[in-house]
Order: C-alpha cells, then sequence, then structure tokens
C-alpha cells in the first residue's frame, strides 16, 4: 500500500514543487456564472436566518404543523404526534426541504412593519446579493404553482415526462431531472413546480412523491375541489398547494382508506369470482360452447361469453379458462352479481360434459389491505409457490392479462378522466397519458415477473391494438 505524501514532501507527480502546492492543493470551489441559479435557495436560507431568524423559523414549524395537523380531526391529534415523533430522518429532512421552498414561494414573515411575503423580502432593496440567475430563479419560483403530475415516462438519470394530472389541455412536460428520475416509475403521481430554463424545463427541487391509492384519492379530491365556485383562479392555485403538501405528508402518518372497487358497466362492487370444473370431456364441451351465439372462441383456447350493454359496448361477462393440465376448466366473473347469474347458465349449458369442484372469491380491497411490500421475496425464484413451473406460470399469467385488457381499448378509464384509450389518442396530451399508462402497466409486469422468477408478459398488444409505437 502506497502511503501518501506528506503537505510538505515532494509532489510525487515530479513539478519539483510540495505536494501541497501541487497536487495536494485543494481545488477552488467553482464560481456559479452569472447566470447561474445555482445556490438560490441557499443563499436565500441563510439571508433569512440571519435577518429574521425567528420570524422564520415560527413560520417553518407553522407551515410544519399546518401539514401535520391540517389534514385530520382534532381527534386524531395524539395519533398524529405519535406518527410525527416515528418518522425516519431521511422523511424529515425531506419535509423541511419541501416546506422551505414552499415558504420561499408561496410564504408570509411577520416582520415590524406587518406581515411580508417572503419573495418580497428576498428580491427588494434590503433582501441578500443574488446574482442575476439566482434573482430570476427566486422570481420564478414564486410564480410557478404546486401542481400535481402523473409521471407518464422515465429516463433514468436522465430526466422524466410529466402530464398535468388536473388540466387535460395541458401539453405533456420533457422534465431534465438526473436524480429523482433514478426513483421515479412510470404510473406515479408526483407534486412539483416545473421550473423554466434554458432549453428546457426542470423540478425546482421540493418533489412530493405519492403511493398509487394516495395519488389517485389526491386527484380525485383537487379535481371536485376545482368544481367548486371560487374568487378567483389564483385562489385555486393557492389551495391547491396546502392540500397537496397536507396529502402527502398524511401517507406516512395515517392508513390511506382503500377505495371502493366497482364495476363501471353495473356499479357492482368488484368480487373476482372463479368457479372451477372437472371436465368429463372437452369434446361434448367444446360442442356446447361452440353452438351458443354469444360466446366467442379465443386463440389461447379460452372462450369468452359476451353481453351487449346499453351504452353500445360488447362487455365480457364470463371468461371460460382451460386450466393448466388439461383436465379442469375455470370461469372467470369480475363480479358476484355476473357468478350468480353465470354459474346456472353454464351448468345448464355442459351438463354431464363438466362437475363442480370449488368456487374462489377474492376481493381487490382485502387483496390490497394485506398486501406487504416488505414480504416481497429479495432472490430470484422465491416468490413462486414450490412445485409450481415458471413458464406455466407466465404462460397462464400471459392469458389472463390478455383477456382482461380485451376490451380495454375501448373502455372508459378513471386515469383518463372517464375516456376510453382510444378517445384519448386523440390529442399530443391524451396520447402521452395512454402511453404511460401503458408503460406503467409493464413497468409494473416487470417487477412482479423478476419476484416471481418467471418471464415478463407483453403488453405490447395494447400497443398494436391502437396502432401506437414505443
Amino acid at each position: 500500500m502506497t502511503q501518501k505524501p506528506g503537505r510538505n514532501d515532494p509532489c510525487p507527480c515530479g513539478s519539483g514543487k510540495k505536494y501541497k502546492q501541487c497536487c495536494g492543493k485543494p481545488e477552488a470551489p467553482t464560481t456559479p456564472s452569472a447566470d447561474s441559479h445555482e445556490g438560490a435557495v441557499e443563499r436565500a436560507v441563510t439571508w433569512l436566518a440571519q435577518h429574521h431568524r425567528k420570524a422564520f423559523a415560527a413560520a417553518l414549524e407553522k407551515e410544519i404543523d399546518g401539514a401535520a395537523f391540517g389534514g385530520f380531526d382534532d381527534d386524531a391529534d395524539d395519533a398524529v404526534r405519535e406518527a410525527m415523533a416515528g418518522i425516519d430522518d431521511a422523511l424529515w429532512q425531506q419535509l423541511q426541504l419541501n416546506l422551505t421552498e414552499c415558504l420561499l414561494a408561496e410564504g408570509d414573515l411577520k416582520v415590524k412593519h406587518g406581515t411580508q411575503r417572503v419573495a418580497d423580502l428576498l428580491l427588494g432593496s434590503g433582501g441578500p446579493l443574488l446574482s442575476v440567475g439566482q434573482r430570476a430563479w427566486l422570481a420564478q419560483l414564486a410564480q410557478r404553482p404546486l401542481r400535481l403530475y402523473d409521471v407518464t415516462d422515465v429516463v433514468p438519470g436522465t430526466g422524466v415526462t410529466l402530464c398535468d394530472a388536473l388540466d387535460d389541455a395541458e401539453a405533456p412536460i420533457v422534465v431534465t431531472e438526473r436524480e429523482g428520475s433514478r426513483s421515479m416509475r412510470p404510473g406515479m403521481l408526483i407534486g412539483a413546480r416545473v421550473m423554466a430554463v434554458a432549453g428546457g424545463h426542470q423540478l425546482s427541487g421540493a418533489v412530493y412523491a405519492f403511493s398509487i391509492l394516495s395519488g389517485r384519492s389526491m386527484q380525485e379530491e383537487l379535481r371536485e375541489f376545482l368544481t367548486q365556485p371560487s374568487r378567483s383562479g389564483e385562489a385555486n392555485v393557492l389551495t391547491m398547494s396546502p392540500l397537496i403538501i397536507k396529502a402527502w405528508l398524511a401517507q406516512y402518518l395515517r392508513p390511506t382508506p382503500l377505495p371502493s372497487f366497482v364495476y363501471s358497466h353495473t356499479g357492482e362492487p368488484l368480487l373476482f369470482t372463479t368457479d372451477h370444473y372437472k371436465v368429463q370431456s372437452w369434446t361434448a364441451l367444446q360442442t356446447a360452447l361452440a353452438a351458443q351465439s354469444d360466446v366467442t372462441s379465443e386463440q389461447d383456447g379460452s372462450w369468452e361469453r359476451l353481453m351487449e350493454c346499453a351504452d353500445g359496448q360488447t362487455r365480457s361477462q364470463a371468461t371460460i379458462a382451460r386450466e393448466p393440465g388439461g383436465r379442469r376448466v375455470s370461469l372467470l366473473y369480475k363480479t358476484a352479481g355476473l357468478a350468480e347469474q353465470g354459474r346456472p347458465w353454464f351448468e345448464a349449458l355442459a351438463g354431464a360434459s363438466v362437475k363442480f369442484q370449488l368456487r374462489e372469491v377474492s376481493d381487490p380491497k382485502g387483496l390490497l389491505s394485506n398486501a406487504d411490500p416488505s414480504k416481497a421475496p429479495t432472490s430470484r425464484g422465491s416468490g413462486l409457490p414450490q412445485g409450481l413451473d415458471p413458464g406455466a406460470l407466465a404462460d397462464a399469467i400471459a392469458g389472463v392479462i390478455k383477456r382482461n385488457y380485451a376490451h380495454w381499448a375501448d373502455e372508459p378509464i378513471p386515469a383518463l378522466n372517464g375516456q376510453t384509450p382510444r378517445q384519448a389518442i386523440g390529442n399530443a396530451t391524451g396520447l402521452e397519458r395512454v402511453k404511460g399508462l401503458l408503460r406503467s402497466y409493464q413497468d409494473g409486469e416487470a417487477h412482479m415477473a423478476a419476484q416471481q422468477g418467471r418471464a415478463q408478459v407483453s403488453y405490447q398488444f395494447l400497443w398494436d391494438d391502437l396502432g401506437l409505437q414505443r
């Protein structure tokens, strides 16, 4: 092991100078150019801490209390305090960073002559010494609202594509984001301020990342909020910011209420029901199904019983699938009502060609409530039940996905504000949202396949159905 030279030793590079005056000399910090915004927030915070220390600390404490307790009933205060006391250092630092930026952008301080907006203090004649670029950044920060965005595409280490989650008319934005893009995934919702910079856009620094359930709940809350009468558009913008912040922090302080899952066509609660039958005669069963005008045969060997709906759409009433091994068939229904209608129909049709075995019922809300991400398998293949072949599982899942998404392109999608994917791709924003959904489906499948040690199932058939290029 080579010993590091002492500061007064000759420099090993051969220059003849002492090490401390040559290669061992600390590099001078790079001075940002006049048009760079680098260091703007740090300089602003330092100045506020020096000239308005008590007022700044009080305002930040008020912001934290408002974010933590503003979204809860009074009876929940003790539980929230306990949860706040238990948050980890990383979240605490993120909370302070986010709310400090919020103060710089929208906050007020109590000063000698009353209450004054923080941005006015910083940009006024008595404010900190700022470069042209730093001043422009702080001025823009005060003008950019905190908005909710769908992440529709991610290039890790480079940037992300964002679509406004509330305004379908807003064009997609490609944002340069080197660090944050490493942890973002298509399908996420984030609260952020998008800043204009030379040659494009970037995030201001504060990011409010939502879980899938919390994000969609927040999106619906904001949509409902925007339908209510308001004094002005500006009032809406200023009110949305604390709503986003409170909802973001609430994810860590209390469990997210699980949504009610309903079948959009009938309004019934979703209750995935599967009836399993032993097949006594495949020939008789196939003949009976082929004689039904409302039953279609699929390429994977399954059948769909279709129904004509009042809105003009044709939807699946039941999926009839061959089970691995070739000895059983299963009927899959989305609701209890469809299952109750479907069982007597199928048994009368199939007659002695099948024998009922068992019924399985899966409640989507129960599945989500029992999900524990901390128990996800860490080694390839450990997520498979013992004795289940990865190839067979991939084939089975591929069949389920293709059946469940057979009419996806023409089904109203809540994430598309009730439009069908085929309708949404009529403009640039809708097209990017649909692509974002498809990317999120594939991303989720990639993670699940990795956990289960099997090949990924491709969603390319949905791209093809809509005539889209990746």
